[in-house]
């Protein structure tokens, strides 16, 4: 018989070592003070490193000067720019949590994120005005809103980036290892969003399980990173903080354009990037359409959805540097398992279709509906135990409770480990559906599509899709004597989810397939949607 389903990661050393990702800028500064730091071409803004650590004790200033205290939440709503990680360092220093905005949401959806956060203060982007005034007109209390950008020539606030050029005194940067620093929303089954509450030992621990990581070792200090990943994410933070941690330079953008990333990574010799499967395909035909190579990189990383071993030999063929692929998730702290450069070898391609193995002081176990451990090879439950597990969700005790037991997180998705231990995904054991890059979870999308009057009910499956992964579908059920169109749904779904999470296809039905106690039955959902669709549009 074989092993059971459980695999150990290298073990978590070298901790008198670790880096409190509060104290980071401040390291750099010491070590380089002159050295770039962040780069954002968008906001033709260069920030060494001496400038990240004075921009971050600003900001501290900027919470105390507003009354904020130990604990309070400051939310931010803006593409990736320079101001970003002072305000995350800072946030950790003053003992602020800070919430991420995804600004590709509708407004009853950050309205619903900005009061169960119980936001002190919304940071924005300027062109973000009219969608946070509605966001906040719900708001039980007024949230002062401060600008990351002067608006016009002439204004009599003050926008984030005129503060943080104060000169401030130097706050040194608590260790407290429970100390949320992040609150971070994720969707959830049953529709309402989750804030994921982020510790600074979590988020230190992770940046360190990476610097000590075999499968990581060509990501050397000083390296160029390119960030094109949104600062909403687990996946776009953590990415920035890898490349400061080594005291490299990061290079932000807002634009995940194939053009605009093949021009930044010319123009910065950037050497690493982390993207996702979408983007990399853009990549691949944007070299191919020009008939140019691909620049000089020494390493792409990328995960957050599938890649298909198609597309996965042809960006190996095209870039012919290193790849690394994430898997895990914002309860983790990021990543739970990497597959490092050596498992993607075309000439053994059998490691392709897998997510690789746990990182150091990571264990993953395979467990059956009974929470029993399975054998090697036996598709069951992903469960991981990391010292980087989040606190819980905020307020939401039973949630909590209900996927973290002695200190194991059911992660909802499906898989088997081989003879070797490496993690190969199956289907998910949740409904979610990863669509170029982002999750969507079916109920928002049903709940949106019901509200429309002509609607009776509504299932929503993830389809194959070429360019996303997956895309959204739905098959919907009107009501009787009613009609509608699929633009029409879709225009309606639009104005109260984000455009990402609308269905891209949607079918209409008499009846939705239920089971005799009346629950829709997604699997022939999925299997009629797929019929009606034929083959996977790209």
């Amino acid at each position: 018989m074989s092993a059971g389903a459980h695999v150990d990661g290298p073990p978590l050393r070298d901790l008198q070592d670790l880096i409190w990702a509060g104290d980071i800028p401040a390291i750099g500064r010491r070590s380089f003070p002159d050295r770039l730091a962040l780069i954002c071409p968008e906001c033709d803004a260069r920030t060494s490193y001496a400038q990240l650590d004075r921009q971050s004790d600003a900001f501290v200033a900027l919470v105390r000067e507003r009354g904020l205290r130990a604990g309070d939440r400051v939310a931010y709503l803006g593409r990736n720019s320079d101001q970003f990680a002072p305000v995350l360092f800072g946030a950790i220093r003053a003992g602020v949590v800070l919430v991420p905005l995804n600004w590709r949401l509708a407004a009853p959806e950050l309205a619903y994120q900005i009061a169960d956060a119980d936001a002190r203060l919304l940071i924005l982007d300027s062109e973000f005005e009219p969608l946070a005034r509605e966001s906040l007109a719900t708001c039980e209390h007024e949230i002062p809103t401060l600008f990351t950008e002067a608006r016009g020539a002439v204004t009599s606030s003050p926008c984030l980036r005129a503060l943080l050029a104060r000169e401030a005194p130097a706050v040194p940067c608590s260790h407290e290892a429970a100390q949320p620093i992040l609150q971070l929303y994720t969707s959830g089954t049953t529709g309402k969003p989750k804030g994921v509450l982020v510790s600074h030992r979590a988020f230190s621990l992770a940046r360190h399980m990476e610097l000590i990581d075999p499968g990581l070792t060509h990501l050397q200090a000083g390296a160029v990173l390119l960030s094109p990943m949104p600062n909403s994410h687990i996946g776009g933070i953590s990415w920035m903080a890898m490349g400061l941690v080594r005291q490299g330079t990061v290079v932000l953008t807002a634009d995940p354009s194939a053009p605009n990333l093949l021009r930044l990574m010319r123009e910065f010799k950037v050497e690493h990037t982390f993207i996702v499967a979408t983007v990399i395909r853009a990549l691949v035909d944007e070299l191919r359409q020009q008939g140019i190579p691909g620049p000089q990189l020494r390493g792409m990383f990328y995960g957050a959805m599938p890649m298909s071993e198609l597309l996965l030999r042809e960006a190996l063929q095209t870039f012919g540097c290193a790849f690394v692929q994430f898997f895990g998730m914002t309860e983790i702290t990021g990543s739970a398992t990497l597959l490092p450069p050596p498992q993607h070898d075309l000439a053994h391609s059998g490691y392709l279709k897998s997510v690789g193995r746990p990182y150091p002081g990571t264990e993953l176990e395979i467990r059956g509906p009974d929470r029993r451990v399975l054998q090697r090879g036996e598709a069951g439950e992903i469960w991981i135990r990391s010292p980087t597990l989040m606190l819980g969700y905020s307020r939401l005790p039973q949630k909590t409770r209900e996927v973290v037991a002695g200190g194991w997180y059911a992660s909802g998705d499906g898989g088997y480990l081989d003879e070797d231990g490496w993690l190969f995904l199956t289907d998910r054991i949740k409904d979610m559906i990863v669509s170029g890059g982002e999750n969507v979870y079916p109920h928002e999308v049903e709940e949106a599509l019901r509200a429309h009057t002509s609607v009776l009910d509504a299932a929503v499956v993830g389809l194959p899709d070429d360019r996303w992964g997956e895309c959204v579908a739905a098959l919907v059920q009107l009501r009787p004597g009613k009609g509608a169109t699929e633009e029409e749904l879709r225009s309606f779904a639009r104005s109260r989810i984000a455009a990402f999470k609308c269905p891209r296809r949607i079918f209409f039905a008499d009846m939705l397939p239920r089971t005799a106690a009346g629950k829709v039955q997604r699997v022939e959902v999925r299997r009629t949607l797929r019929e009606r669709a034929g083959a996977p549009k790209g």
